[in-house]
């Protein structure tokens, strides 16, 4: 027996509801792995990297450069709908920051890079159709940032990329303070992103993601009241619903949770097993259990028992 988003469906003496979370950003700020807060305008996920390549690396001379990235997508976000990032970082030397039209990293397809500090003093943007490295596969634009970089303090930079014209400036709001700029490039959804520094120098990055419309916020319950899962426990935190509900859909093996609301209790909860047969509960007073939807596949673990 499958799922059913989206609907009513009486199972037996069991009842499919769904929970819809709509209005996240404007009641709640929560903190999880790192920095990640919610604002009025969305939600912000702040992930922290650290680089180091020895030897040179960049898009220009390197075809499988992507592989000598840095993921900074570490929650698995759909990013084909964002068109910018600020970051911060900081780093003694030249630093590189590439967006790949490859949801699998893959070098071979169009990419954007920037390459901040060239030589101390220069910085480029790139455009790259594939990783043949043919002059015609590839354009570009220079333009001087002296001091651009810090060994000790962090720099807020932010990049954008619409309709194909990339863009990087200096600050922490987009389209103020511009560096330079690249214009009438092929245009594409920005899938991967990847970091890195080459000479063997180190970069810590702090990138700022904003994901409020990425995340489906779709939570099932699986019965009546009074059912609880006897899944793995993972976590169990004092909180609200709203709190537990996105602490389990930032985590990658949070399958869903129990949630008690007279104590205002949340055991996030794991499968403990990369093939699930069974979702085990028990009748307990006071406690529901919630499934989580998933983005991508649009099922929802254990809406049924």
């Amino acid at each position: 027996m499958g799922c059913f988003p989206l609907m009513n469906v009486q199972l037996g003496r069991y009842e499919q509801r769904q929970l819809i979370f709509s209005n996240i950003s404007d009641v709640l700020k929560f903190y999880c792995s790192g920095v990640t807060d919610f604002e009025s305008e969305g939600l912000r996920i702040t992930t922290t990297v650290s680089t180091k390549v020895e030897g040179v690396a960049g898009g220009w001379y390197t075809p499988d450069i992507m592989t000598s990235s840095i993921d900074i997508n570490r929650y698995n976000l759909d990013l084909s709908k964002i068109t910018s990032l600020v970051f911060d970082i900081k780093r003694c030397g030249r630093a590189h920051l590439l967006l790949s039209s490859s949801d699998v990293r893959n070098s071979s397809e169009p990419l954007y890079e920037i390459d901040i500090g060239y030589k101390n003093y220069y910085t480029f943007i790139i455009y790259r159709a594939d990783d043949s490295l043919d002059p015609e596969s590839r354009n570009h634009v220079k333009f001087l940032t002296p001091n651009i970089y810090n060994c000790t303090v962090y720099l807020p930079f932010w990049i954008s990329w619409a309709d194909g014209d990339i863009k990087l400036g200096t600050g922490i709001v987009v389209d103020e303070n511009v560096l330079g700029y690249l214009t009438n490039t092929p245009h594409f959804e920005v899938k991967s992103i990847g970091v890195l520094t080459d000479y063997g120098r180190l970069g810590n990055w702090r990138i700022q993601f904003e994901v409020s419309d990425k995340l489906p916020g779709y939570f099932y319950t699986c019965s009546l009241n009074n059912t609880k899962s006897d899944l793995v426990v993972v976590d169990n935190i004092k909180c609200s619903k709203l709190e537990c509900a996105m602490s389990c859909q930032l985590s990658n093996t949070c399958v869903g949770f129990n949630f008690n609301s007279a104590m205002n209790r949340c055991e996030l909860l794991t499968s403990g097993s990369n093939v699930v047969t069974d979702i085990p509960f028990h009748i307990e007073a006071g406690w529901n259990f919630y499934s989580k939807s998933f983005e991508r596949t649009t099922s929802c673990l254990g809406c049924c028992f």
